[in-house]
Protein backbone atom coordinates (compact mmCIF):
# COMPACT_ATOMS: atom_id res chain seq x y z
CA UNK A 1 0.00 0.00 0.00
CA UNK A 2 1.18 3.14 -0.21
CA UNK A 3 2.33 5.20 2.83
CA UNK A 4 2.65 8.43 1.54
CA UNK A 5 0.03 10.96 1.50
CA UNK A 6 -1.02 12.18 -1.89
CA UNK A 7 -0.21 15.62 -0.95
CA UNK A 8 3.79 15.48 -0.94
CA UNK A 9 4.46 14.39 -4.28
CA UNK A 10 8.54 15.31 -2.87
CA UNK A 11 8.30 12.08 -1.04
CA UNK A 12 7.43 10.34 -3.85
CA UNK A 13 9.91 11.11 -6.07
CA UNK A 14 12.61 10.24 -3.34
CA UNK A 15 11.34 6.62 -3.05
CA UNK A 16 10.83 6.70 -7.12
CA UNK A 17 14.58 7.53 -6.95
CA UNK A 18 15.76 5.30 -4.61
CA UNK A 19 13.97 2.24 -6.09
CA UNK A 20 15.82 3.32 -9.58
CA UNK A 21 19.54 3.77 -7.56
CA UNK A 22 18.69 0.29 -5.80
CA UNK A 23 17.92 -1.24 -9.29
CA UNK A 24 20.81 0.18 -10.77
CA UNK A 25 23.35 -1.02 -8.54
CA UNK A 26 22.29 -4.08 -8.57
CA UNK A 27 22.52 -4.77 -12.45
CA UNK A 28 25.80 -2.46 -12.57
CA UNK A 29 27.17 -5.02 -9.64
CA UNK A 30 25.93 -7.93 -11.79
CA UNK A 31 27.77 -7.04 -14.91
CA UNK A 32 30.48 -6.20 -13.14
CA UNK A 33 30.88 -9.47 -11.90
CA UNK A 34 30.84 -11.35 -15.46
CA UNK A 35 34.41 -12.66 -17.03
CA UNK A 36 33.53 -10.83 -20.41
CA UNK A 37 33.44 -7.48 -18.61
CA UNK A 38 36.22 -7.94 -16.39
CA UNK A 39 38.21 -9.64 -19.85
CA UNK A 40 36.66 -6.27 -21.91
CA UNK A 41 38.20 -3.72 -18.85
CA UNK A 42 41.44 -5.89 -18.71
CA UNK A 43 41.91 -5.36 -22.84
CA UNK A 44 40.91 -1.71 -22.81
CA UNK A 45 43.38 -0.87 -20.11
CA UNK A 46 46.01 -2.16 -21.46
CA UNK A 47 45.54 -1.37 -24.64
CA UNK A 48 45.34 2.54 -23.01
CA UNK A 49 48.43 2.24 -21.37
CA UNK A 50 50.21 0.75 -24.51
CA UNK A 51 49.20 3.94 -26.21
CA UNK A 52 50.84 6.16 -23.40
CA UNK A 53 53.57 4.12 -23.15
CA UNK A 54 53.87 4.54 -27.28
CA UNK A 55 53.08 8.46 -26.95
CA UNK A 56 56.00 9.13 -24.11
CA UNK A 57 58.12 7.17 -26.41
CA UNK A 58 57.10 9.57 -29.10
CA UNK A 59 57.77 12.18 -26.87
CA UNK A 60 60.79 11.53 -25.50
CA UNK A 61 62.76 11.22 -29.07
CA UNK A 62 61.11 14.77 -30.08
CA UNK A 63 62.12 16.37 -27.45
CA UNK A 64 65.87 14.73 -27.69
CA UNK A 65 66.00 15.79 -31.41
CA UNK A 66 64.90 19.58 -30.30
CA UNK A 67 67.48 19.18 -27.70
CA UNK A 68 65.44 19.74 -24.53
CA UNK A 69 65.17 17.84 -21.49
CA UNK A 70 62.83 14.71 -20.86
CA UNK A 71 59.89 14.18 -18.50
CA UNK A 72 62.81 11.99 -17.17
CA UNK A 73 65.35 14.01 -17.44
CA UNK A 74 63.47 16.76 -15.25
CA UNK A 75 62.71 14.44 -12.72
CA UNK A 76 66.16 12.89 -12.20
CA UNK A 77 67.50 16.69 -12.19
CA UNK A 78 64.62 17.62 -9.33
CA UNK A 79 65.71 14.21 -7.39
CA UNK A 80 69.34 15.34 -7.12
CA UNK A 81 68.37 18.92 -6.79
CA UNK A 82 66.37 17.69 -3.58
CA UNK A 83 69.10 15.55 -2.24
CA UNK A 84 71.53 18.34 -2.78
CA UNK A 85 68.93 20.58 -0.61
CA UNK A 86 68.46 17.68 2.25
CA UNK A 87 72.43 17.77 2.63
CA UNK A 88 72.86 21.40 3.28
CA UNK A 89 70.05 21.28 5.73
CA UNK A 90 71.50 18.69 7.22
CA UNK A 91 74.62 21.02 7.31
CA UNK A 92 73.28 24.11 8.43
CA UNK A 93 71.36 21.65 11.20
CA UNK A 94 75.10 20.93 12.99
CA UNK A 95 76.48 24.38 12.26
CA UNK A 96 73.23 25.80 14.46
CA UNK A 97 73.60 22.88 16.71
CA UNK A 98 77.98 23.51 16.91
CA UNK A 99 78.32 20.05 16.75
CA UNK A 100 80.41 20.65 13.05
CA UNK A 101 84.06 20.87 13.55
CA UNK A 102 84.22 24.46 11.38
CA UNK A 103 81.58 25.85 13.91
CA UNK A 104 83.72 24.84 16.68
CA UNK A 105 86.96 26.55 14.86
CA UNK A 106 85.27 29.52 14.07
CA UNK A 107 83.74 30.09 17.67
CA UNK A 108 87.19 30.10 19.69
CA UNK A 109 89.65 31.49 17.15
CA UNK A 110 89.52 33.20 13.90
CA UNK A 111 90.65 31.29 11.10
CA UNK A 112 94.00 30.77 10.15
CA UNK A 113 95.92 30.89 6.99
CA UNK A 114 96.65 27.38 5.29
CA UNK A 115 100.66 26.60 4.80
CA UNK A 116 101.29 26.35 1.55
CA UNK A 117 105.07 26.49 1.32
CA UNK A 118 106.94 23.33 2.52
CA UNK A 119 110.71 23.26 4.02
CA UNK A 120 113.63 22.75 1.64
CA UNK A 121 114.29 18.79 1.62
CA UNK A 122 117.44 17.15 2.70
CA UNK A 123 118.95 17.34 -0.60
CA UNK A 124 118.05 20.68 -1.81
CA UNK A 125 120.67 22.04 0.98
CA UNK A 126 123.40 20.24 0.41
CA UNK A 127 126.01 22.61 -1.48
CA UNK A 128 125.74 21.81 -5.39
CA UNK A 129 128.74 20.73 -7.21
CA UNK A 130 131.18 23.51 -8.14
CA UNK A 131 130.73 24.49 -11.93
CA UNK A 132 133.22 26.38 -13.69
CA UNK A 133 132.53 29.86 -14.69
CA UNK A 134 132.05 31.03 -17.84
CA UNK A 135 133.37 34.40 -19.25
CA UNK A 136 132.00 37.03 -20.90
CA UNK A 137 133.44 36.83 -24.39
CA UNK A 138 134.49 33.02 -24.36
CA UNK A 139 132.39 30.33 -24.82
CA UNK A 140 133.48 27.04 -22.81
CA UNK A 141 134.17 23.59 -24.82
Amino acid sequence: MNKFSPLDPMAMWRELTAQWEKSTNEFANETMASDPFRQGMHGGMNASLTGQKALGDLMARYLTMLNLPTRADIQALGEQLQSIDDHLANISRAMESGRGPAASATAHAPPQPRRTKQPPQAEAAAPAPATPKRTAGKRAR
